[in-house]
């Protein structure tokens, strides 16, 4: 063999491993970068890609979401409960006026009985659960002993009772997590709008909103 056939095939093994290395460094970083995407995602988001990927909702929020609004609006149909798959998870909407009286935060005797063929489907799963209080736009300041309660107090101490019925139908507490976000939040923009259409607004807007994700 000729000296210059030694030398044509060494450089056409090294331009081989230089080219095999830099694909491998393409898919390094492509990988990478999906890492850093899906870590930004949401997690209703990023199921909706998972189901769409796999080609089934198997297993995901996207079917969690299905089962829980069939029974919702099954026969007779649960009222002041709403379910609807967000970019950040599932979420369960109730209506306060369903659970609690006027500025209260003690849930009405058998106010979440309707619910737990819901909760006993959330409650086979390993999704975290954040109760999370609403209130509305209206500037709401009562005392009670020394303490003042306003729509921050009030939305926090609602959520917390309905984590607490949570706990007794059987979630453990490190699924759980409470907030209150008092009229930062509304489901409903009210800017302009009067009369009954501001009134229904706000009584949307009045919520424990049960985020599953």
């Amino acid at each position: 063999m000729k000296l210059s056939d030694l030398q044509a095939s060494s450089a056409e093994e090294t331009n081989a491993f230089f080219i095999s290395l830099s694909d491998v460094m393409i898919l390094l970083c492509v990988f990478f970068i999906m890492l850093v995407s899906v870590s930004e995602v949401d997690q209703g988001s990023f199921e909706k890609v998972r189901s769409a990927i796999r080609g089934t909702t198997e297993d995901t929020l996207v079917e969690l979401s299905e089962q829980l609004n069939a029974l919702v609006n099954r026969d007779p149909i649960i009222s002041g409960v709403s379910v609807r798959l967000a970019p950040d998870g599932v979420r369960i909407d109730l209506e306060t006026a369903a659970l609690f009286d006027s500025a209260s935060a003690v849930l009405k005797p058998g106010a979440v009985d309707p619910l737990l063929p819901l909760l006993a489907l959330v409650l086979k799963t390993k999704y975290r659960l954040d109760i999370e209080g609403h209130s509305d736009d209206q500037p709401f300041y009562q005392k009670r002993g020394d303490e003042l309660e306003t729509n921050w107090s009030l939305s926090g101490r609602r959520a917390s009772s309905v984590l607490h019925r949570l706990l007794e139908v059987g979630f453990e507490p490190e699924r759980l997590r409470i907030v209150g976000y008092a009229d930062t939040r509304p489901k409903v923009r009210v800017e302009g709008l009067t009369g009954d259409s501001l009134d229904g607004a706000r009584a949307e807007n009045r919520r424990v909103s049960i985020l599953i994700r």
